[in-house]
């Protein structure tokens, strides 16, 4: 994890490594200069001391005295402690100069200076006043000054070796205490910079990046307070005139997404309204083609029906012709009497059959009177009760007693539920069950009839185009029976359906209103 500084330390590093690189160069200068004014000041010290020393051993002749000499350069030395050595010479005849007391017998002799003496390599020859000639020179890796002074009345010289750099605790003291204050100087410029930058920097960047921070997370109402006509109040302008435009950006976005929202639901809704009127038209349509087959199919039907009563007209009436022929010539035997009344009356439910056919297809007057439904069961289980006991097919009646009666033809309606036996009798060819069942819905006011086989029954696909003519899921079936039932049902204001819910055989519902509510 790497350690980030941020611009506050940077600036307030740099500043404070600034401020303390000056005070350590003004430390520094402020020790040089310091060395330098204390080195002069014991440098003129020294020349005084030397001259006074040579003028009082001059007022007192003390070159006739050398003990007492000796004794008073002790006092000096003493006195003095930078003084290293002091020598006294005295010029002989051949004016050379002789020693005459030193306070460091045993040390090396302090040659005196006059004005014919060549500088040192360290180029320190100084004559700072008429007399007085001092030289630099290095003593044990330690800097001396020579300070020489000549004695005019008596001809010699004093010659003093005197220390340069002295070591002094109050001098180190003052240094120390110059660098306190320079560094207590430097560390309350920096707390001051802290608490200046603080107050005039950081928080108004503060408020700044916190108004950021607001904007970033959605709210275009966020501006930074201007606290000084400065760079960071131009900053701060500058990003509330930002805001400004991004608000007035975003209302202008919110007011064209609204425009567009609102455009979308209008053309939603003409959408779902142009499509709920193509459903419709196409439902319409649907219903026009399926009524436009059904036309057809019924014409096809009515052309089939003519051609079949036109074909077996004639043979039908030769058989009736016959039939009553043999009645007439049988008179005594009763079961042939019998027998022939069932064809007779065959042979006349066929014709009015055919011509009940042909009435619907060309749209002829059909009568309509109330008709007992279970009567109309009874007469039709009569009639197929030979073809059911041939394929082994067992008949429940389930009828509802004192049933309203309904409204319809009588011959109608017992070929409508002929067609729907045929039907089961045929789904049936190794026998079976048909349970054919009445009952009555007080609520709707609806006389209902079930239908209902073991077959195989109908698959959902096929439920759908049962009822139409010519469509038929048998080898050998014309497709004209069941169409021709829903064709005589709706006629007489009922509705015949199939239910699924049954798992085994078929089931056919019919539901034919009641006098009451015909009548109504």
């Amino acid at each position: 994890m790497s350690f980030q500084v941020n611009l506050r330390w940077r600036v307030l590093a740099l500043v404070a490594g600034g401020m303390a690189l000056i005070l350590i160069l003004s430390a520094y200068l402020h020790q040089i200069i310091t060395r330098a004014l204390i080195e002069d000041v014991r440098y003129n010290a020294a020349i005084s001391h030397t001259v006074a020393t040579a003028e009082h051993v001059s007022a007192l002749r003390l070159f006739s005295d050398p003990a007492a000499l000796e004794r008073e350069l002790r006092l000096v030395a003493e006195a003095q402690p930078d003084f290293v050595q002091v020598d006294v010479y005295k010029l002989d005849v051949r004016q050379a100069p002789v020693l005459s007391v030193s306070t460091a017998p045993n040390a090396a002799r302090i040659v005196p200076l006059d004005s014919g003496t060549p500088d040192n390599a360290l180029g320190e020859m100084e004559r700072p006043m008429p007399g007085v000639v001092t030289m630099e020179v290095m003593s044990h890796g330690v800097r001396h000054w020579i300070i020489s002074v000549a004695i005019d009345e008596h001809g010699g010289y004093v010659t003093a070796l005197v220390r340069k750099n002295l070591d002094s605790p109050g001098i180190g003291l003052v240094q120390l205490q110059h660098n306190l204050v320079l560094f207590g100087a430097l560390a309350i410029c920096v707390a001051f910079l802290y608490v200046v930058f603080e107050y005039a920097f950081r928080a108004p960047a503060r408020n700044v990046v916190e108004a950021m921070i607001e904007a970033r997370g959605g709210n275009f109402a966020a501006r930074a307070a201007v606290r000084r006509p400065d760079e960071l109040g131009e900053i701060a302008r500058g990003f509330n005139l930002m805001m400004e435009d991004l608000s007035a950006r975003d209302r202008e976005r919110e007011e064209l997404l609204t425009r567009i929202r609102r455009f979308n639901d209008t053309l939603r809704g003409e959408v779902d309204q142009a499509t709920a009127d193509l459903r419709i038209a196409n439902q319409a349509l649907l219903e026009s083609q399926q009524r436009l087959s059904r036309s057809e199919r019924l014409a096809a039907m009515g052309q089939v029906a003519a051609t079949i009563a036109h074909e077996i007209g004639t043979p039908l009436n030769s058989i009736s012709g016959h039939v009553a022929l043999l009645a007439r010539r049988l008179p005594d035997d009763v079961d042939a009497q019998r027998r022939a009344r069932i064809i007779s009356q065959q042979l006349d439910s066929i014709v009015a059959s055919v011509r009940g056919l042909l009435q619907r297809t060309h749209k002829a007057f059909i009568p309509y009177e109330p008709t007992d439904i279970n009567t109309v069961i009874d007469e039709l289980l009569r009639l197929v009760a030979p073809t059911l006991d041939a394929k082994a097919i067992v008949t429940t009646r389930d009828l509802a007693p004192a049933l309203p009666p309904v409204i319809a033809n009588r011959d109608s309606l017992q070929h409508a539920l002929l067609n729907l036996v045929s039907n089961s009798v045929d789904a049936m060819p190794a026998g079976g069950r048909l349970t054919i069942a009445s009952r009555l819905d007080a609520v709707a006011r609806m006389t209902e009839v079930v239908v209902q086989d073991t077959g195989p029954g109908i698959a959902a696909d096929a439920a759908e185009h049962v009822f139409e003519p010519l469509f038929t899921t048998k080898a050998t079936g014309s497709g004209f029976g069941l169409a021709i039932a829903r064709d005589i049902v709706t006629t007489c204001g009922g509705q015949i359906d199939i239910d699924l819910s049954t798992t085994a055989g078929a089931r056919f519902v019919i539901r034919l209103p009641c006098e009451e509510v015909q009548s109504a």
